[in-house]
């Protein structure tokens, strides 16, 4: 229970690039998060990412 707390608090974290996520995107995309390679957490921080970058937002410097 506590990596979906984290995948969900990864998705909705407004300090992160990107508009923070609905309920329904969450919803609907756990289980598919849930069959990734890694930990749900990290899967759902990548795909924060992702979809942020994908919308416009910079990477990161460093």
């Amino acid at each position: 229970m506590d990596a979906v707390v984290a995948a969900v608090a990864a998705l909705r974290d407004p300090t992160l690039p990107g508009e923070p996520w609905t309920i329904e995107q969450i919803a609907g995309v756990l289980p598919l998060l849930a069959e990734g390679p890694g930990s749900l957490p990290v899967e759902a921080y990548t795909m924060r990412w992702i979809c942020a970058v994908d919308e416009g937002a910079p990477l990161p410097e460093g």
